[in-house]
């Protein structure tokens, strides 16, 4: 993934799972879209905020 999309896509994960409980989506589909960035070869430099996003996704479960 490109650099530019891959940081435009953890700013708008960043944004929607704060608020995440008010989506009509499941915890899974953002869990799933988080586990997608992991993948990715920028994953060790955002390591920080990937953690923060996945902690924040499975409070939605909880």
């Amino acid at each position: 993934m490109h650099h530019h999309i891959f940081e435009s896509e953890l700013v708008h994960l960043e944004r929607v799972v704060a608020c995440g409980s008010q989506k009509p989506f499941p915890a899974t589909y953002w869990r799933d879209r988080v586990e997608n960035l992991k993948n990715c070869p920028q994953a060790p430099m955002y390591r920080y905020r990937i953690a923060r996003l996945s902690r924040l996704v499975a409070e939605l479960n909880a």
